[in-house]
């Protein structure tokens, strides 16, 4: 794919105009929640715990509606969640996002409890390490980027320099709502990733390194927009990315706070079997696997489209354009992560989040799904360099991340599920051996002896925990335009990753603009 649609370009450029806060109304949802009469009379029900569907409950109880929150987990939050296995508290998924100065500090505060939790920065942008350089990229310092980079590859020193200074005038362009004469906004709204970079440099290095966020978005630089990705990453590189201290767990839990605040409530191991809709095809409620029904007007869905599709809706209920809408999207994605609860703290790495490879031939680029998990390049977060007391005293967590994709892993499906995981087991465990070794030879000399406590997540966990279908952790991929917040099923919305797309700020946005989409309709 070396070009764009027209309507893929379209909806990209209306989506990355809402990242500057100004283009968002954001006093206008109270207003309309107000006009609505006897609000407490509207039953509403959402599916699912994870970030979209408890911005969008915390909206609506706030805003006075009957809202019942249903969560197949024992816990909510979805990703945004920790485990604890002895001394060590673990988190699922967060290793950085950019919440200060976008979309995430704007919906906190206007649900009241951005003050309520404390964010930390983190101490570097990324440190890049392969067989050939070592480079670390410094945190809300562009310039110093560009001259990391620069000391590294000096022949291409123009190119970098103009390369970032295009992001850097991107973010400033969105965030002030001027247009230059020669807008790079517009530039770069044609271009795919590769063909920005190939407009600024020529060295396979060097893209390797412009490109190494990647990862977070799951395309490769022919797929990824260069618009897309210097929003996503020009709010990373000017704003540094974030972390929510201690835990991303406490992001989750302040927004069930704020629901149960308002009278919302909430219940946990509840599976759905299906959405029930009354003699004119509007909803109704929703029926838990044990039959019990939810009275609703509304549903808000915080699962998986292809669930909801396949599972929760009667066939004579979806319109066939709509449904082909979901079939012809691809999914993204799944992850294999393992963490480690150490009995040493780490001294000698002050770096937080290192993209690894050690890989001789240049290959791929960096963090993208590769084939050979014994091979793959991979994240390694060292969280103790976040802050200090992330681990108790004389102890530290590391975990190592790739992006695989689900096939792999449909061999061991059945068992999995039947509870026969004894050939999963051995699999997963040979390769997370195989990254501890790696690990250890390149950074962490005797890594495998300080090992007290190792978890590993597959496609298969991500599956079992979260219900996407092939362990998705971003929902479909951004090859097409995402779907809308509103179906044309009367009563039905969509908020999650698979509406949206994925990470943090983009499904926060997905139960903001759920909630305003049912406020409207009821206005």
């Amino acid at each position: 794919m070396t070009t764009l649609t027209q309507s893929r370009r379209h909806f990209l450029t209306t989506l990355l105009m809402a990242s500057g806060t100004a283009a968002i109304n954001w006093t206008g949802m109270k207003a309309l929640a107000s006009s609505i009469p006897e609000k407490e009379r509207i039953p509403v029900v959402v599916i699912g715990a994870g970030l979209g569907g408890l911005v969008s409950a915390a909206y609506l109880s706030q805003y006075g509606f009957d809202v019942t929150l249903l969560e197949q987990h024992s816990i909510p939050g979805g990703y945004a969640t920790t485990f604890e296995r002895g001394d060590f508290t673990f988190d699922v998924s967060l290793h950085a996002t950019v919440a200060e100065h976008g979309r995430p500090q704007m919906i906190l505060k206007e649900l009241g409890i951005w003050d309520q939790l404390d964010l930390v920065h983190t101490p570097e942008l990324m440190r890049i390490v392969t067989p050939r350089f070592d480079v670390t990229l410094p945190a809300r310092n562009p310039e110093g980027v560009k001259n990391s980079l620069t000391r590294v590859f000096p022949h291409e020193k123009k190119g970098i320099h103009q390369f970032y200074s295009q992001m850097e005038q991107v973010i400033f362009e969105l965030r002030s709502g001027k247009r230059f004469k020669a807008s790079m906004i517009k530039m770069l709204d044609n271009l795919t990733l590769e063909q920005w970079m190939n407009l600024n440099v020529s060295d396979p290095d060097v893209k390797r390194c412009l490109a190494s966020f990647g990862g977070y978005y799951c395309s490769g630089p022919n797929e990824v927009s260069a618009l897309f990705y210097a929003v996503a990453t020009g709010e990373y590189l000017v704003y540094g990315g974030q972390y929510y201290k201690t835990r991303s767990q406490d992001l989750s839990d302040a927004l069930v706070a704020s629901i149960q605040k308002n009278n919302g409530k909430i219940f946990y191991n509840t599976q759905i079997d299906h959405i029930v809709f009354d003699n004119d095809d509007a909803v109704a409620g929703v029926k838990d696997s044990a039959g019990k029904m939810y009275p609703a007007k509304s549903v808000i869905a915080n699962c998986s489209v292809p669930a909801l599709i396949n599972k929760m809706l009667s066939k004579h209920l979806i319109p066939e354009p709509f449904e082909q809408q979901v079939m012809a999207r691809e999914p993204s994605v799944s992850s294999f992560v393992v963490w480690l609860g150490l009995n040493k703290e780490i001294r000698h790495i002050k770096d937080y989040e290192i993209a690894f490879s050690d890989q001789k031939q240049l290959g791929r680029n960096l963090n993208l799904p590769n084939e050979n998990p014994l091979e793959a390049d991979f994240m390694i977060t060292v969280y103790d360099n976040l802050f200090k007391g992330y681990s108790v005293p004389g102890k530290s967590i590391l975990s190592f991340t790739f992006l695989p994709e689900f096939e792999p892993w449909k061999k061991f499906e059945k068992d999995y599920f039947n509870g026969r995981k004894e050939a999963y087991n051995l699999e997963k465990q040979k390769i997370a051996d195989r990254l501890v070794q790696r690990v250890q030879k390149a950074l962490i000399p005797n890594l495998s002896d300080m090992i007290e406590v190792m978890e590993i997540g597959t496609p298969l966990t991500n599956k079992f925990y979260t219900g996407n279908p092939g362990g998705e952790i971003y929902g479909f991929n951004r090859k097409m335009v995402p779907l809308k917040s509103r179906t044309p099923i009367r009563g039905l919305y969509l908020s999650s990753a698979w509406s949206h797309g994925g990470g943090y700020s983009l499904v926060m946005m997905a139960g903001r603009d759920s909630a305003g989409a049912m406020l409207k309709d009821f206005s």
